[in-house]
């Protein structure tokens, strides 16, 4: 299954993004006026697009293991590299749960969670094609 996403500039650094593939439509905005943005900057749609990866895998993790839980919470923080290239450095997430696990089983949890296709994508991608058309 390929997941298809569409975007497009409006104007002023807003940009409408069509995921085809859900058919959902949302906001990137990197304009300088926060009270006027109509959305988060890409750079906080990638940190978010890794932490809801990893609370999905966490969610999955506790479900399937009959562990109970009430709270499921996972923070995602980046600095800006200040050298070139331009790019998100060290990432840390952080996963708060009320949810009993013991050592082994707390082990297990990470890598379960690390397992998420986001993780794994910007772990093992080395290249990304971009082109003009």
């Amino acid at each position: 299954m390929d997941i298809k996403i569409e975007i497009n500039a409006k104007q002023n650094g807003k940009f409408i993004v069509d995921c085809l593939s859900s058919n959902k439509t949302f906001s990137v905005d990197v304009g300088k006026e926060i009270s006027l943005l109509e959305g988060p900057n890409p750079l906080e749609l990638f940190l978010s697009a890794l932490g809801s990866c990893v609370a999905v895998y966490a969610e999955k993790y506790l479900i399937q293991h009959s562990v109970e839980f009430k709270k499921l919470k996972v923070e995602a923080v980046a600095g800006l590299s200040i050298d070139s290239p331009s790019r998100l450095v060290d990432i840390k997430l952080k996963v708060y749960t009320d949810a009993l696990l013991d050592k082994d089983a707390k082990e297990v949890f990470l890598r379960f969670m690390k397992n998420c296709p986001i993780h794994n994508t910007v772990i093992n991608t080395k290249e990304i094609s971009v082109s003009i058309v």
